[in-house]
């Protein structure tokens, strides 16, 4: 995949609140954020800490790797992607980000690793890096709660570096709609039906194949109702079925009886290969 020619473009909302803390307040997401790691300093905190969000255009880049990095990200809406350059001048895309969630961490160590372009029009609220060190040396909570974000990250890369290695094309992609599901129960929205932010090109240079084997692979467990699909909508109807699925795929539960939707999905793959 080639690299995004738009260049980061950032405004201010037309309209928005001159205090950071006045946005917090009217932001869905504020209880997995950090005016709930805060609490109740979190008022004069943000002030101090975070800018009011600003805008990122479709297809433009957030950050640029190699960058120096002074920065961290909460997106505030929207969604992006994170792309590392091969050997061969191609870009790879290695994560996905929605809203609630902290971008460019890996930066605290001095540079950006990665590209962040934006899957659509987006906000995202800014927070410096030597602010954010001074904040946790007076904050407990501050410390843990990026902690947490880390090792969720580094568990998500672990995990995906084993789906690619160990996994196929039918278990990566219902690893990847679970993982989704979960990531948007942690922040308070509906796991079981969410809107996919990428395109299905990007889902399959994500978990390492083409456009056309999503296409079957989701067509495959929408005709076994497992899911149910409506351009980029998906609801997952037969959670438990999927897991088996996925499970069944390991070596060690090989042996394990499928349960009967399990059998039926088995069946209704096979048939459609």
């Amino acid at each position: 995949m080639n690299a995004p020619l738009s260049v980061r473009v950032l405004t201010q909302p037309q309209g928005a609140a001159a205090d950071p803390s006045d946005a917090c307040a009217m932001c869905f997401h504020r209880r997995n954020c950090l005016p709930g790691v805060l609490g109740e300093q979190s008022a004069q905190v943000l002030g101090e800490l975070v800018g009011t969000p600003q805008r990122v255009a479709k297809g433009a880049r957030l950050v640029r790797a190699g960058q120096a990095a002074t920065r961290v990200f909460v997106v505030h809406n929207g969604a992006f992607k994170s792309l590392v350059g091969l050997a061969d001048g191609r870009q790879r895309i290695v994560g996905f980000h929605e809203a609630g969630e902290l971008l460019g961490l890996e930066g605290l160590g001095g540079v950006y690793r990665a590209d962040v372009v934006a899957l659509e029009p987006s906000q995202v609220c800014e927070i410096e890096t030597q602010r954010m060190e001074q904040i946790c040396g007076r904050f407990l909570s501050m410390q843990r709660h990026l902690c947490r974000a880390m090792a969720q990250a580094l568990v998500q890369s672990q995990g995906q570096q084993f789906a690619l290695g160990s996994m196929h094309v039918r278990e990566r992609l219902i690893r990847f709609l679970l993982e989704l599901s979960q990531r948007y129960v942690q922040r308070g929205l509906a796991g079981d039906e969410f809107t996919l932010r990428m395109s299905r090109e990007d889902i399959g240079e994500y978990l390492g194949f083409r456009l056309e084997t999503v296409s079957r692979v989701f067509t495959e467990l929408h005709r076994a109702g497992l899911i149910a699909l409506a351009r980029r909508r998906v609801r997952i109807v037969d959670r438990q079925a999927l897991l088996d699925l996925l499970d069944s795929s390991e070596p060690r539960l090989a042996a394990r009886p499928p349960m009967p939707a399990v059998r039926a999905a088995q069946a209704h793959i096979a048939a459609a290969a």
